[in-house]
């Protein structure tokens, strides 16, 4: 492969990344506003594109020093090659229907390749990492568990002015939970381009094509599935997963928020002691937040 054609790929592997990642996860952040009939569709898609854009640009740049310290490489080459597998397993895990963390696949993918060119990881990061990975759907759940309680006690003065003031908080952390999303996942992926003006105007792009053009189906199944649920439901699991991510961010943790979002709806529905739960959706969930880093190192190795 010439030279010449290696930037050309960097930047389409990067475009693609970002377009089907912001399609697909941004049903999770204004899903719950869009199925509630907060807000219509076409506003929750611009209200979640303009939260990526803004947190991939202000704190996206937070994700480089997890990449530095995992995989201290700046070949253009291989790091197209990484996009492009990214891309491989997110369509395959939407041909075989099993939901894939990218958060995970990326330091699963990052932990293959060192091994492979044989260079040095910090395995304290990565443990780190991992470690965090465990506790962050524990405590997800133990938080909305006991919030949404909180929240039942509260006997409200005014009901239709307490509907009220959920809608208009549910619209504010749809965009917190579209902006943590910029700043983690879709941070990490320019990151791994090299967090320059270019490659962000390339995920800007990625975003908002992602966003209008890729994302009306994964928000009308995730909007119907909210629907379900009532206001305070909804809000906790915004709230619980926008700050969980942030405080990952904020130390260059790599944290989904389809992670956070998941365990936090399951701790609400234990905090319904009658409440019969179905397993298999979380069973489903939790499968593919364990294939994710194995199969994305796995790739790696073959890099």
């Amino acid at each position: 492969m010439t030279c010449t054609l290696v930037t050309p790929l960097l930047g389409l592997g990067l475009f693609l990344a970002v377009a089907f990642v912001s399609g697909n996860d941004l049903s999770a952040c204004v899903g719950t506003a869009i199925g509630g009939r907060v807000i219509n569709p076409r506003t929750g898609m611009a209200l979640g594109a303009a939260g990526l854009v803004v947190g991939v640009i202000s704190q996206g740049s937070a994700m480089t020093h997890t990449l530095n310290a995992i995989l201290p490489i700046s070949d253009t080459l291989t790091i197209s090659e990484m996009l492009f597998v990214i891309v491989f397993i997110f369509l395959l895990a939407h041909i075989v229907r099993i939901p894939l963390s990218l958060s995970m696949s990326v330091v699963g993918l990052l932990v293959g390749v060192a091994t492979a060119h044989h260079l040095s990881v910090k395995a304290g990061l990565v443990g780190t990492i991992i470690v965090v990975w465990l506790v962050a759907p524990v405590l997800a759940s133990v938080l909305a568990l006991y919030s949404l309680r909180l929240l039942d006690r509260i006997s409200p003065i005014d009901l239709w002015r307490r509907i009220a003031v959920y809608k208009i908080l549910i619209v504010v952390f749809a965009f917190l939970n579209s902006y943590v999303l910029g700043t983690n996942t879709i941070g990490l992926l320019v990151a791994m381009s090299g967090f320059n003006y270019w490659n962000i105007a390339i995920g800007i792009l990625g975003i908002l094509i992602g966003s209008f053009f890729l994302s009306a189906g994964p928000i009308r199944r995730v909007g119907q599935d909210l629907f379900s649920l009532t206001y305070s439901n909804a809000l906790v699991a915004l709230i619980v997963s926008t700050i969980l991510v942030e405080f990952a961010t904020f130390f260059s943790i790599p944290l989904s928020n389809t992670q956070t979002l998941s365990a936090s709806l399951l701790g609400q529905g234990l905090s319904y002691r009658y409440k019969f739960i179905s397993v298999r959706p979380y069973t489903v969930i939790i499968v593919g937040w364990i294939v994710a880093p194995v199969l994305s190192f796995l790739f790696g190795l073959l890099l």
